[in-house]
């Protein structure tokens, strides 16, 4: 744990041991927050170095608003459709997960979000440009409407999150949601203040490291993939996971995973959702993680200067004529013979901790009503078997040689 350490700033550090010790109930205690401005963290591919933990996956890029439960509250979050893979907003309890409240979900994907008038959603038929209303609160006949916390809960945490997977422009394009509160106190737009920080705010990041623990325990190896709960906190509902864990083989072998693709949308923009034929899932990637707490997605120099992160989403995974991907996982300095090799897809081992086990995820995002081989169709903890059984060219992983693998005797 001592080496682990150094990849994650110290502050988050010790409010991770915090969460550890006291728990996820522990936020409930905390005062409220300066709710001045909204958005009060970012969690995506370019403050990974600096937040990374609760393995995230470098395709996704979140917000986090945190507030303080009163009656009567409403957040209103407006914004305009943005031209991405998939956005969504949840709201968490001050457990960090998600509820219902009055048959009422706490999960919006973007396809459910109701334009307004006059407007148009991408994900609902061909257009850009449309605007929204998301409101959180009590109203269940509101536009959009989320709970703000779980029934008979009138007071204590709760966290609002806007996620975007692949924005077309990158950091660029990202426009944030305006959010505006309303309560007893009156009525006020929040500004945004990414990075501003709260009490509310730091039991969130500790709880993203903290309770990355609904992985399997990092204590042997297992090569077979079975689908586990969830990735850690905050807990993506439209995301369903398989996880093998490995330990870096070394001897310049590599880890071999080899499996049939799911069909995704092609670029990044929306797609109409339900998708017909033309698509299996809105999203799927394959991440190597460090398995020990707090779960940070590899992150490893690269020759160029640049960092390489252990992540690849569907459009970086090489796919054969038949859909099938070779995902070859080995060191940096392995890269360039594995790039070599026709179909395969390099995903980086770590070069920091080259001995520590890791954990490789497979994600799967919103599977269409008649995918039936997706990781959502899997038992929650189930069996290696059970999930071959279901999802036919199931991913396998296997060590290799690497000169195995380049002469295909592998």
């Amino acid at each position: 744990m001592t080496r682990l350490r150094r990849a994650v700033p110290g502050a988050i550090i010790a409010m991770v041991a915090a969460s550890l010790c006291a728990g996820p109930q522990a936020a409930a205690d905390q005062p409220a927050a300066d709710q001045g401005c909204a958005w009060q963290a970012e969690l995506s591919p370019r403050t990974v170095g600096q937040v990374n933990f609760a393995y995230p996956d470098t395709g996704a890029w979140y917000w986090i608003l945190p507030y303080q439960v009163r009656p009567g509250m409403t957040i209103t979050a407006t914004g305009q459709y943005p031209d991405s893979r998939y956005i969504s907003f949840n709201t968490y309890d001050a457990r960090f997960s998600s509820f219902s409240n009055g048959g009422v979900s706490s999960a919006l994907p973007d396809y459910l979000i109701a334009p307004d008038a006059g407007s148009v959603n991408p994900w609902q038929r061909p257009g850009g440009g449309g605007t929204y209303t998301v409101t959180i609160g009590s109203d269940r006949t509101a536009a959009n409407a989320l709970p703000l916390a779980p029934e008979g809960e009138s007071a204590g945490v709760g966290f609002l999150i806007y996620r975007e997977y692949l924005p077309s422009g990158g950091a660029s394009s990202v426009r944030l949601p305006q959010a505006r509160i309303t309560d007893d106190t009156g009525s006020r737009t929040l500004g945004g203040c990414v990075g501003g920080g709260s009490p509310l705010l730091a039991s969130a990041l500790s709880a993203l490291g903290a309770t990355a623990a609904n992985l399997p325990p990092a204590t042997a190896d297992n090569l077979e993939f079975r689908r586990v709960s969830g990735a850690g906190a905050f807990p993506n509902a439209d995301n369903a996971y398989l996880v093998a864990t490995l330990t870096p083989p070394g001897d310049d072998k590599v880890v071999v995973v080899r499996g049939k693709a799911p069909v995704a949308p092609a670029g990044t923009g929306p797609t109409v959702w339900p998708p017909g034929a033309s698509a299996d899932v809105r999203y799927f990637s394959l991440c190597a993680n460090l398995s020990t707490l707090p779960g940070p997605v590899v992150l490893n120099p690269a020759a160029d200067g640049s960092t390489d992160n252990g992540c690849r989403s569907d459009r970086e995974t090489l796919l054969d004529a038949d859909r099938d991907y070779t995902y070859v996982l080995g060191t940096e300095a392995q890269r360039a013979r594995i790039e070599a090799i026709p179909g395969a897809t390099f995903v980086p081992l770590s070069s920091a901790h080259p001995t520590a086990q890791e954990a490789i995820l497979l994600r799967n995002m919103l599977p269409a009503s008649d995918f039936r081989q997706g990781v959502q169709s899997v038992p929650v903890n189930g069996t290696p078997a059970q999930a071959a059984e279901i999802m036919g060219p199931y991913p396998r992983a296997t060590v290799c040689a690497l000169a195995a693998v380049l002469d295909r005797t592998c």
